[in-house]
């Protein structure tokens, strides 16, 4: 390999990391509100403004921006294991059931809002599709997406008739009688998972076609796909936003944004001016955004009353505290995880929890300090 292709790795790898960190910060701020059970009741114009602002850009478009991350991350595990002749199928089921743990204790303990278990359950059906083709990916994240999130939505506003697959799952599987305890939780992330398959899809595809090398070749084209995608998207949202009679296609406009999202993540990553080292504090916190993403709703189910869950529920500071209060205690812990994130990976190779979660993955002890 040649230097420069080994720059260019390097290179590819940061980015990734930086994405990783860009999705954490998004998915954090579309978060807020829930986790801090904002006070919606007469919020000043400044409080609402801000809090609409930010719920159109980031509502439905984060997760999507996160699940395509990890999309992209199965298949990048999923090519190294077999470049090293090791079967990938044992490794990453293991990896997925630990995550599905972790996901059902903070979800069901800590806060309703996670998202881990509903990853561990897409991971699970991922495994599927690693040996399709890249067309092939494409295909079924196209059909999924526009065939089934879209699709049924488009179908049950023009028909006027309810298809949902959680309701029509907790019809089956949670009768009159006391069902086993935690299947209603079980429901929700598996209808919430099979919702944003195609999502997963389009990161695995991106994978394979080379999505940085692909819109580096094309950087005029991807920008102007870049701005249309955002302008498109979040028109569309904003429509919606404020028209509470017309609720179709919200899972069309929300991902038209994330596809805006990144594209800009990538051609601001891969930039050769300095604007590219702007992302450079998002390297550390990406590394880490398994332990970021436990530490920023335990830290704020502790801060705020109401969103907790179990005996975390009383636990709290402050309650109903304004939007513009709970955001700035969000940024002010974003930051320094992103100082921790920083820190922490000078004489350590992973982040505490990346670190248990890879020795699982890997049924091996590994060392988390760095050689010296």
């Amino acid at each position: 390999m040649t230097k420069s292709n080994d720059i260019n790795k390097h290179q590819r790898i940061a980015i990734l990391d930086q994405m990783r960190g860009v999705a954490l910060l998004a998915i954090f701020l579309a978060n807020i509100p829930g986790l801090a059970e904002i006070n919606k009741e007469h919020p000043s114009a400044l409080n609402e403004g801000l809090n609409d602002v930010l719920s159109i850009i980031l509502t439905d478009s984060a997760r999507p921006l996160f699940a395509f991350m990890f999309g992209m991350s199965v298949m990048l595990i999923y090519n190294r294991l077999k470049e090293k002749g090791m079967n990938p199928y044992p490794i990453l089921l293991r990896r997925f059931f630990l995550l599905a743990i972790v996901g059902a204790v903070h979800g069901y303990a800590i806060w309703a809002g996670d998202i881990l278990l509903m990853y561990a359950m897409a991971g699970f059906v991922l495994l599927l599709f690693t040996t399709l083709p890249a067309r092939g990916l494409l295909f079924a994240a196209l059909i999924l997406w526009l065939g089934y999130t879209v699709g049924v939505e488009v179908i049950s506003y023009f028909f006027s008739g309810e298809l949902s697959l959680e309701e029509g799952l907790k019809s089956v599987l949670v009768s009159s009688e006391e069902p086993f305890k935690g299947t209603e939780y079980l429901i929700i992330e598996f209808a919430s998972m099979v919702e944003h398959l195609g999502y997963f899809l389009f990161g695995m595809f991106a994978f394979y076609k080379g999505i940085f090398t692909a819109i580096s070749n094309r950087r005029k084209q991807m920008w102007v796909l870049t701005f249309l995608s955002l302008a498109i998207g979040l028109a569309g949202k904003t429509v919606l936003y404020y028209n509470e009679s017309i609720q179709v296609l919200n899972g069309f406009f929300p991902f038209v944004v994330t596809i805006g999202m990144i594209l800009f993540i990538v051609l601001w990553g891969t930039s050769e001016t300095a604007m590219s080292k702007a992302l450079i504090p998002f390297n550390s916190i990406g590394k880490m955004a398994f332990t970021n993403y436990l530490l920023q709703s335990l830290v704020f189910v502790c801060l705020f009353r109401g969103s907790g869950r179990t005996f975390f529920e009383d636990v709290g500071i402050w309650t109903e505290p304004s939007y513009i209060f709970a955001l700035s205690i969000g940024i002010l812990l974003f930051i320094s995880q992103m100082l921790f994130s920083y820190l922490w990976l000078k004489p350590f190779r992973y982040g505490p929890f990346e670190w248990l979660w890879r020795m699982g993955t890997y049924w091996s002890f590994v060392s988390i300090k760095k050689k010296k």
